[in-house]
């Protein structure tokens, strides 16, 4: 328990104790903070009969003392506190083994992968040619301090989240994961203990364990799966399970007017493989899975009850699904992300499912389950970039669609000069009888950052955002990178949903914000890296009740 206060107590003093935050930082080998993309893995030329003679990992440390800046009392306590990892974490995310003949594909995979952990800030492999068929493989990977106190604050739309509790992203240097919190904000207070591991180590399984108790109900979830964890795995499955209960809001122009409970069981079962006709660069793979689920509402007490309840649902569910993935994964740099270094996949992924459903209800019995979405990437040069998908779903039955939606996205990426870039993002949703709970909303966190959340609600909505980026150079104090923001916001959404709406009519903001991209600290999920968003945005449309300014405190994925 010494070195676990100590672990806390250095977290506090090293990097923002009130909020916790992952992101970004430039990769190793070929990539610094000046570059606009990277390339940093280093296969020599080979020819195909060397092997692997030897794998290197070297594992270095969270400050490089051997730079003056990050040669001081503080940054050499964090380093002698810190565990490091265990080598074999790394070796069983790697996708060659000693002995085999160098494939240059799966080393470029497997930095890839070892970029996305959260334990990591940067990861590279690179190859040594001894001879003509001896080559050496060495993997280096830089380590972040992982064991967080998550004292954090968010505000969004006028509402505010607190944590209070401990995270701990590569425990005892194993790459588990596991959080004890307590957070308070205006739907729901609770406590919630979760277990992960991405990579058990058996068969490249994960497993992840949650159990939350809060104030108007409870979640437990379990997954054990193993999924495709690279292009190039022959066959997946997994089951998992979800159970729980909570109270859900219905908001007016932002006003909660009326609240219900929801009582709800998941389950999935899934197995899957590729194709035999999948190629290097394109990938087909088939899933097939049984799921079944419940969602049974009940009027709260104490509450206007002004609303007509959403109707009980139970499916179960029969279901085929297809997957294809084009593997145009490119480095980028400063996309959205500040001076990290991002894996973009420009080519084709699409996945299309079609299930049969039995349920208590007649609209839904013997319906056909539908679901499906597409994803597409367009590199037009170094400073042009398109990003756009669209996924739908729903039931279909009789000439009927139940629960129907359309969600479209296409985001524009312009380097306007060198350390800045002008962004425009434009979404669009439609739904056709919507279930009751599952209206689209938009404010504040859902989109027009100078609304209150959930300020409009309907089965229509669109959003267009513009943004003049800035990305700041300099690493400050060894800890994080910074950048500027400069926005506007248009949107509306309107339509049926369960109670009318006041306000449904076009809305606008304007507003600035400050983004934190820390370099030394884990990230709170697998695969993503954070950045702390501080915005302030003032509407120009809406009640005159509406605060003139919104302030915004929030963890993002991306800038």
């Amino acid at each position: 328990m010494g070195n676990f206060a100590r672990q806390c107590l250095l977290m506090s003093t090293l990097f923002q104790l009130g909020f916790v935050c992952d992101a970004g930082s430039q990769a190793l080998g070929n990539c610094s903070s000046t570059e606009e993309s990277c390339t940093s893995v280093a296969i020599q030329q080979i020819s195909e009969r060397q092997k692997i003679s030897a794998i290197n990992i070297r594992i270095h440390p969270i400050f490089d003392e051997s730079i003056p800046e990050e040669n001081n009392f503080l940054f050499r306590l964090a380093n002698r506190l810190h565990i490091a990892t265990d080598p074999d974490v790394v070796r069983n995310d790697l996708l060659v083994k000693e002995g085999e003949v160098l494939d240059e594909n799966r080393l470029i995979e497997s930095e890839r992968i070892l970029r996305t952990k959260r334990f990591f800030n940067k990861a590279s492999v690179t190859t040594e040619t001894l001879d003509n068929e001896q080559v050496e493989v060495n993997v280096d990977v830089n380590e972040v301090w992982t064991l967080l106190p998550t004292l954090s604050f968010s505000r969004s739309g006028g509402d505010s989240q607190s944590t209070f509790g401990f995270q701990d992203s590569n425990f005892l240097g194993y790459g588990k994961s596991f959080t004890v919190s307590r957070s308070r904000s205006s739907e729901r207070n609770g406590t919630l203990f979760e277990y992960s591991d991405p990579n058990t180590g058996w068969h490249q399984t994960n497993l992840s364990l949650v159990y939350e108790n809060n104030d108007d109900g409870y979640r437990h979830y379990f997954s054990f799966k193993r999924p495709y964890f690279t292009l190039s795995t022959p066959n997946a499955g997994g089951v998992s399970y979800k159970n729980y209960e909570q109270q859900q809001s219905v908001y007016n122009a932002g006003d909660k007017v009326d609240t219900y409970g929801r009582i709800s069981k998941e389950q999935e079962f899934f197995y899957g493989g590729k194709f035999y006709m999948s190629a290097d660069r394109h990938v087909h793979r088939w899933n097939i899975g049984y799921s079944m689920r419940k969602d049974n509402f009940f009027r709260v007490l104490d509450e206007p009850n002004i609303i007509t309840l959403p109707q009980d649902r139970e499916f179960n569910a029969l279901w085929f699904e297809y997957e294809y993935i084009q593997d145009k994964y490119t480095e980028a740099f400063n996309v959205q992300q500040i001076n990290r270094v991002e894996d973009i996949n420009y080519g084709l992924q699409a996945r299309l499912r079609i299930g049969y459903a039995a349920s208590m209800s007649n609209n839904y019995d013997n319906s056909y389950q539908l679901s499906g979405e597409m994803t597409r990437g367009f590199y037009f040069n170094e400073k042009h970039i398109v990003l756009a998908a669209i996924n739908f779903g729903g039931f279909y039955d009789a000439g009927q669609i139940y629960d129907g939606s359309v969600n479209a996205a296409v985001n524009y990426h312009w380097k306007n000069f060198e350390r800045g870039q002008f962004y425009i993002g434009m979404q669009g949703s439609r739904g056709l009888r919507l279930f009751g709970d599952n209206a689209l909303v938009l404010g504040g966190d859902s989109g027009l950052r100078g609304y209150p959340d959930n300020y409009e609600a309907g089965d229509k909505r669109y959003l267009l955002s513009l943004e003049q980026r800035f990305y700041g150079r300099k690493e400050w104090f060894s800890l994080f990178h910074a950048g500027l923001a400069v926005f506007y916001d248009q949107g509306r959404a309107w339509g049926d949903s369960l109670v009318i709406q006041d306000q449904d009519e076009q809305l606008r903001d304007v507003g600035v914000g400050l983004r934190f991209s820390g370099t030394r600290n884990g990230s709170r999920d697998s695969g993503s890296h954070n950045v702390l968003h501080l915005d302030v945005a003032k509407p120009l449309d809406g009640d005159s009740d509406i605060d003139g300014l919104q302030w915004l405190v929030k963890v993002q994925t991306s800038f």
